[in-house]
């Protein structure tokens, strides 16, 4: 036998006594011991708070409280104006140089901010998609209005007009929502300061 096998003893290859493992006599494993609340457990809304604030946050973030909502165009700039009047919730007309939206609907598509003469009667002054999808306004507006007390309809369209639309064209579309019932008008502005 080498030096390093007479080193181990001999007795560690040996298997232990089983008795050795076995519960003294007159004696029984332990019992876990549960643990008895004496109040009941609350309610920790730490992280529920956590969740409402950052709701809160992004509800914030996304209301508006300016009933004229404007989409950001590519072909829509507004003009400047230093007016005070705040705007009222209203049907919005958007016209730019390509089409003409009614409250983010695309009614007609143009060329160089000119309707075609077949999209036109009335000696070129109605424009007859425009008339059609606003008159369509007028109806549910009026439906809605006998249904509920509190809402009634007002008569006014809010234009959202590029600065560089022609007059004509402006008139064109004033024009056509006069004959839809559409009595006054307000135009949306980037407000300037003074």
């Amino acid at each position: 036998m080498s030096d390093a096998q007479q080193d181990i003893p001999q007795e560690i290859n040996e298997l232990p006594d089983p008795s050795s493992f076995a519960a003294p006599p007159g004696g029984s494993r332990k019992k876990r011991k549960r643990r008895v609340l004496t109040e009941p457990g609350g309610l920790s809304i730490t992280s529920l708070m956590d969740i409402m604030t950052i709701i809160l946050v992004f509800l914030i973030k996304s209301y508006s409280d300016s009933p004229v909502q404007l989409k950001q165009a590519k072909d829509l700039k507004l003009p400047f104006s230093q007016s005070m009047i705040d705007p009222a919730d209203s049907t919005a007309v958007t016209v730019t140089l390509s089409n003409i939206l009614v409250d983010d609907t695309k009614v007609i598509d143009m060329e160089n901010g000119m309707v075609s003469e077949s999209d036109r009667s009335s000696g070129g002054f109605l424009i007859d998609p425009l008339f059609q999808q606003l008159q369509e306004e007028v109806d549910k507006q009026k439906r809605i209005a006998k249904v509920r007390a509190d809402a009634k309809f007002t008569e006014i369209v809010t234009i959202i007009a590029d600065r560089h639309v022609p007059f004509s064209l402006l008139s064109q579309v004033m024009y056509t929502a006069g004959q839809a019932q559409f009595s006054k008008f307000k135009f949306a502005v980037i407000k300037r300061e003074s």
